[in-house]
């Protein structure tokens, strides 16, 4: 077993409060690298935030002491989020510690990737 973190990014539509959508998954191996993953994307959403969210996400969590606070959260074992809103639906990635199983190698190749060149995996 292997400590790392487990990220999404889901949306949802403000109408359908429990139905969500999950638009990317990340497994990372350390909160640094989940930090990253989720900068990376709210970093990439800002330009089409109005002002003030984006100014928020930008000042405030990327560049700023939200992303360094849920770093510390993760660290300790705990769930952080963002979520933004737009047009009616919002955004929300996330991350939380998990354990996940150490796979053996394929012929000195991760297992997926071997799979899928053998062509069991589409």
């Amino acid at each position: 077993m292997e400590s790392g973190v487990w990220c999404e990014a889901v949306t949802a539509a403000e109408s359908e409060p429990g139905a969500e959508g999950r638009r990317d998954a990340y497994a990372a191996a350390s909160p640094e690298t989940a930090i990253r993953w989720l900068r990376v994307g709210a970093r990439a959403v800002a330009p089409s935030l109005g002002p003030l969210q984006a100014g928020y996400v930008l000042d405030h969590w990327v560049h700023g002491p939200g992303s360094l606070q849920d770093y510390v959260r993760l660290c300790r074992g705990r769930t952080c989020a963002l979520t933004v809103y737009r047009d009616g639906h919002r955004l929300t990635w996330r991350a939380h510690p998990v354990r996940f199983v150490r796979l053996v190698a394929v012929n000195g190749r991760r297992p997926c990737i071997a799979a899928a060149q053998a062509g069991e995996a589409r």
